[in-house]
């Protein structure tokens, strides 16, 4: 009888522990409510051109709040669109219509000559309401892809987490130092545009003295252009282009890997990237967010046997 006193004091004290923690911590719990400033929404250029003879488009977007979902940022309609070549005799002027969801879209016609130069200048021009926005860009060249190789790889856990072919991009940086690049995969025509997948160059990978103009690195040439929980299957076509871009693109797109990967423990406060738009106007300083860049073009592909 003695026992069975013992242990039902034990659960009645233990009880009253539980009861008295639950009590602390309820009362110690306070619901912080964020008010977030929403500021005049950005203007958000997403202009990058090149030289391939497809159409070419170029989309105008309204920001939305940090906490909005990401699909929903409002197109505009409204606005004109040019993009002049500042290195001809009289300056060309190539007008983009507009055709839907925020797209403006030109189609190059090399029988009237209304094309894209490498080593030309170009310069951007939005007309948005009482807005007038301006970028300028150089179309740099490219460099040349050699072949493009299958790598027949035995997954058996990260980063090969699936059995089955990769491919390996063969090509050399530009000779000289001051070269920039954009490595984009398709598969079956589909771009892959996972912010893991965002692979871009200077020079040849490795920014050290003498490395240049050599077999672009390892990470570049494979562990970039490759889903390694996906891996190639047989009749799959994988297409690897290779952009031009310049050194200001080239540290926006490093600004946009940072700010995504910004996470975890020694996270810092999340901030604004640059723009290399800018706003003519000096009394209606519209915000602007977004990108322009002229671009040469090399690609290749292949299909998985």
């Amino acid at each position: 009888m003695k026992i069975q006193t013992l242990s039902s004091k034990k659960s009645i004290f233990n009880g009253l522990i539980a009861v008295i923690a639950v009590t602390l911590f309820s009362g110690c719990e306070d619901v912080i409510q964020v008010d977030v400033i929403n500021n005049s929404p950005k203007i958000v250029v997403d202009a990058f051109v090149n030289n391939q003879l497809d159409t070419q488009t170029i989309r105008l977007t309204r920001s939305i709040g940090y906490f909005d979902s990401t699909g929903k940022e409002p197109a505009i309609s409204n606005a004109q669109v040019a993009v002049v070549d500042q290195t001809t005799a009289i300056p060309k002027l190539f007008v983009f219509s507009y055709a839907n969801n925020g797209k403006y879209q030109f189609v190059p016609n090399p029988v009237t000559g209304d094309t894209f130069s490498v080593g030309h200048d170009y310069a951007l021009l939005v007309v948005v309401d009482k807005d007038t926005l301006v970028s300028f860009s150089r179309l740099n060249p490219t460099t040349v892809i050699d072949s493009l190789h299958l790598v027949d790889v035995e997954g058996n856990g990260p980063p090969n987490n699936t059995t089955g072919k990769y491919v390996e991009l063969y090509a050399n940086d530009r000779v000289g130092q001051g070269d920039f690049y954009w490595i984009k995969t398709f598969r079956n025509d589909s771009f892959s545009n996972s912010i893991n997948q965002l692979n871009t160059s200077a020079d040849m990978g490795n920014t050290s003295n003498g490395q240049d103009g050599k077999l672009f690195i390892y990470p570049v040439r494979y562990n970039q252009v490759n889903d390694f929980s996906r891996s190639y299957k047989t009749g799959e076509t994988v297409r690897l282009e290779i952009h031009s871009i310049n050194a200001v693109v080239f540290g926006w797109f490093n600004l946009v890997i940072n700010e995504n990967r910004n996470g975890g423990l020694f996270a810092t406060p999340p901030a604004n990237i640059f723009s290399n738009v800018i706003s003519f106007n000096p009394n209606k300083k519209v915000p602007v967010g977004g990108c322009f860049c002229m671009s040469a073009v090399c690609s290749a592909s292949v299909t998985i046997p």
